[in-house]
C-alpha cells in the first residue's frame, strides 16, 4: 500500500476514533466533519451505479439506499468516508485494493 493510502487509512480511524471520544495514539487536530452527506450527489458526480458505488466502496447496497432514499444517516465514520471520496475518490479506491 502506499504511503498516502495509510496515510488515509490512518486518518480515517483517527477520526472514527475522535468522533467516539476513544483515545488513540497520534496527534489531536481539529476536524471538520459535516453533519449532512448528499450520498446521491458523490455517487452521481462518479458516474456510478447504486451498486457500483457500494461495491467499490465497501458499503451495503441496502445502506446505501436507506442513505439516499432518507430512511437513515450516516453515522460519523460513514461521513468521514463519504467526505473523503467526494474529494478524493481514486486515493480511497488505491487505499482500498491493498
Amino acid at each position: 500500500m502506499t504511503k498516502v493510502g495509510e496515510s488515509l487509512i490512518r486518518g480515517a480511524k483517527e477520526a472514527a476514533a475522535y468522533a467516539k471520544g476513544e483515545k488513540f495514539e497520534g496527534r489531536v487536530t481539529t476536524i471538520y466533519v459535516p453533519d449532512n452527506v448528499d450520498v446521491t450527489r458523490i455517487r452521481r458526480k462518479l458516474k456510478m451505479t447504486q451498486a457500483e458505488f457500494a461495491g467499490r466502496f465497501g458499503i451495503k447496497l441496502a445502506t446505501l439506499r436507506d442513505w439516499e432514499q432518507k430512511r437513515r444517516t450516516p453515522d460519523t465514520p460513514a461521513r468521514v468516508l463519504l467526505t473523503v471520496i467526494a474529494k478524493e475518490p481514486e486515493a480511497v479506491l488505491r487505499a482500498l485494493r491493498g
